[in-house]
């Protein structure tokens, strides 16, 4: 008899200290830096070396299946943060980088394909010093245009077809007034 009441207890014991570790990686995965909410996001991307230190205006937040993306400013320099969701729903940061140019294109790798989409998408972040009313974006044989908002801080989303995998890029800038700004090449 006593030999059954030890393993119950073992059994007992194990299964409290079972769930006390699962409690306790579940609360504590939720105290962790992440990108599940704004604030969160803003602590994660000044806690990486190359944004310590720096003012950080989020632009926009774009969520793609398991993956969210952030578009922000860093000390009025256009840059984004690339977060993938962990096994307790939280997500954890990938990528980062930064550009030094009123309006940048940054080339954001998804880890799964969209729908009717390449797991490619250009995130174009126009500052309020950029003077690029207007820009076409030839990839193969798609045309894309987009208008920037002048004096205004901005991110466009741009999600490449699926048909191809391999593209070329020719863009084309127009200022203000409408006149196409030519390339310094």
């Amino acid at each position: 008899m006593q030999i059954k009441n030890r393993k119950l207890s073992l059994w007992f014991v194990a299964l409290v200290i079972g769930v006390i570790f699962i409690a306790f990686n579940y609360l504590n995965s939720s105290f962790y830096i992440n990108g599940n909410n704004e604030e969160s996001i803003v602590q994660t991307i000044q806690s990486i070396d190359m944004f310590e230190n720096t003012s950080i205006e989020v632009i926009d937040i774009k969520d793609v299946g398991e993956e969210r993306l952030v578009a922000f400013l860093s000390n009025d320099f256009p840059a984004n943060i690339h977060f993938i969701k962990d096994n307790y729903g939280n997500y954890r940061w990938s990528t980062a980088e930064k550009k030094e140019e009123p309006l940048s294109h940054f080339f954001i790798h998804l880890s799964n394909s969209m729908d009717n989409h390449t797991n490619l998408l250009i995130l174009t972040i126009a500052t309020n010093y950029n003077e690029i009313s207007k820009m076409e974006l030839l990839a193969n044989q798609h045309l894309i245009v987009e208008e920037f908002s002048l004096n205004k801080n901005s991110a466009m989303w741009i999600e490449l077809p699926k048909e191809e995998k391999n593209f070329s890029f020719d863009y084309k800038y127009y200022d203000k007034n409408g006149k196409l700004i030519e390339n310094e090449d």
